[in-house]
């Protein structure tokens, strides 16, 4: 299903309408006169460093130490017979050797003068190695070239017509020769299958060069006597076209890290697409990818449409016409020599904008604006300090959660208050503390859809909240503000010295800042500190103190955070016009 999905994209997008090539990164351009001569080495980076893509013939498949040469493009280890490190180097000269074969017998067999200028170039590269060398301070051996011949402008020696037409031949007849005849699983025709399938790049944790979604490398995972890709046959065709499909979602596109993917934390990418091309797909890699803290006027075209499609509701309008094409996410890691698939969904257009209203309206906080988080902004926010990104499979869940309208994950909910009791050092706080409290909110009302006995959870202030442990969270911004106001910036405030005690165990704390409050009242004084007080006693008298308990439930916990981030934010939009100096001071 996932195989067929991809090779239908790939047909739909026209990513196989020349089935012999592939977009790929060229970084260099090694221009040869008739004779040979090196003339020129030109880097193809713009000013921000960024590599274009270019239609080339399709890599080989090398596995291992396996030595195949690229059809005129390759790297610099195969064109010059160089880069890398020394230990590794032993193989370059059967690489360029490779490399010249194949170019010799192009040129012999079209006797195009592009291919015999590039022929010519290669039969003296001894001399010409030290000028090409000095063009570039160091070589790592993967940079990519591509031949352009002085007689040409525009073209490289690849595109020309007649070594096209060669390359397209000798495609054919290497898959003539190669690999039985078997029933392709996705088409269901009988072709030549494909016993390696192809490389997945830029995955975290695999293989620089790609890692292999389909692979046999041990003969536990064979059957029958068969070998390799033949154990589960795909046609050449559709393993080349789900390949290329993966491997142009997953590419770079401007300042997107992934053309239709979201980083899921450092461990996993989730890439999303449609049966038919559909507005919504690009809606949704905004939502879950574009920085909240994004001004709209700033924002690309993208990120605006996804910031009116989350606040459609608050306005009243329909974000978009349902429909029921079909939807499919995918969600992909690396572990070293395999591709790992973490997740897959299939669902339609319609039930993924139902699922992301219900999700942003979920999430949905005073004090945020309207604007849409990010999922990488919410994972970010609760990684714990010195921690590098959430686990892979949590990142899944949440992903699973948004698209599918489930329930979120308690670890989420657990992770949010474990971050909330480490004091903040990073530039963003007050963004940090909303992104936690919108993520805690958003799983407690989808665990009140399971268990509808579990309390509300309001959007903005609910100063009538039946529920203790919420108004223990008011009790303690309200003496958190108290503390400033008597005693300024302190070293250690209440909130870095006692929030997660208050939180987990308020019957055992709130009764001693309580009383530590009856100080910083009378060091701030009834003028600057007296709307304070009447709030602490309006609080208070919500529930009598022999009621709060000594330990609170993880569920609890959340509403107290809520509670905490509520009455901060309503002290803030009330007290900073009132007294910003006394605040600042």
């Amino acid at each position: 299903m996932i195989i067929g999905a991809l090779y239908e994209y790939a047909l739909r997008e026209g990513l196989l309408e020349d089935p012999d090539v592939e977009p790929l990164a060229v970084d260099f351009f090694l221009e040869v006169a008739d004779d040979g001569r090196f003339l020129a080495l030109v880097p193809t980076s713009d000013e921000e460093g960024r590599v274009p893509r270019r239609a080339v013939p399709r890599k080989p498949q090398r596995s291992g130490t396996a030595i195949v040469a690229g059809f005129f493009v390759d790297n610099a280890k195969y064109v010059l017979g160089h880069g890398g490190d020394e230990a590794k180097a032993r193989l370059h000269p059967e690489r360029n050797a490779a490399f010249r074969a194949l170019v010799d017998a192009t040129a012999k067999e079209t006797q195009d003068p592009a291919a015999r200028a590039v022929a010519a170039f290669l039969g003296r590269l001894d001399s010409e190695l030290p000028r090409i060398l000095n063009q570039r301070a160091e070589w790592t051996g993967e940079e990519r070239l591509a031949f352009r011949w002085s007689g040409d402008d525009a073209l490289l020696v690849h595109e020309r017509l007649a070594l096209r037409d060669a390359w397209r031949r000798r495609r054919s007849a290497k898959q003539e020769d190669e690999g039985p005849l078997m029933q392709c699983l996705v088409t269901g025709r009988w072709e030549p299958v494909a016993r390696l399938h192809p490389l997945i790049k830029r995955l975290p944790n695999a293989q620089p060069q790609g890692s292999p979604l389909v692979s046999f490398n041990e003969d536990a995972f064979c059957s029958h006597g068969l070998d390799q890709g033949y154990n589960a046959p795909v046609s050449r065709s559709v393993a080349e076209g789900y390949g290329t499909a993966l491997n142009y979602m997953l590419s770079s596109d401007g300042e997107r890290r992934h053309r239709r993917g979201v980083a899921l934390g450092k461990d996993a990418v989730a890439v999303f697409w449609t049966r038919e091309a559909e507005q919504a797909v690009d809606v949704l890699l905004a939502l879950l990818d574009a920085p909240a803290t994004q001004q709209e006027g700033s924002s690309p075209p993208g990120v605006r449409q996804a910031l009116h499609f989350a606040e459609a509701p608050l306005r009243g309008l329909e974000p978009a016409v349902f429909d029921y094409k079909p939807f499919y996410a995918l969600v992909l890691g690396g572990n070293t020599a395999r591709v790992v698939v973490r997740e897959w969904f299939e669902s339609s257009v319609r039930d993924l904008k139902q699922s992301l209203r219900e999700w942003f309206d979920d999430l949905r906080l005073d004090g945020g604006k309207g604007r849409p988080l990010s999922l990488w902004g919410l994972l970010r926010s609760v990684e714990l300090r010195g921690r590098d990104g959430t686990p892979p499979e949590l990142a899944s869940r949440l992903l699973a959660a948004v698209m599918m309208n489930r329930p979120l994950p308690r670890e989420l909910l657990a992770a949010a208050l474990r971050r909330l009791r480490v004091p903040d050092k990073d530039d963003a706080p007050g963004f940090q503390l909303y992104a936690r409290c919108a993520l805690i909110k958003a799983t407690l009302l989808r665990l009140r859809r399971l268990s509808p006995q579990l309390p509300e959870v309001s959007v903005a202030l609910d100063p009538n909240s039946p529920e203790v442990s919420y108004q223990l969270g008011r009790l303690f911004a309200v003496l958190e503000r108290l503390q400033f106001v008597a005693l300024g910036d302190v070293d250690a405030s209440i909130k870095e010295r006692y929030f997660g005690a208050a939180m987990a165990n308020p019957g055992i704390v709130m009764p001693r800042l309580v009383r530590l409050s009856t100080h910083h009242l009378a060091k701030a004084g009834r003028e600057r500190a007296g709307r304070l007080d009447r709030v602490i006693g309006q609080i208070m008298s919500q529930f009598p103190a022999e009621v709060w308990p000594n330990t609170l439930t993880l569920e609890s916990q959340g509403l107290f955070a809520v509670g905490y981030y509520h009455q901060r934010e309503d002290l803030f939009k009330k007290a900073a016009p009132a007294e910003p100096a006394t605040a600042e001071s």
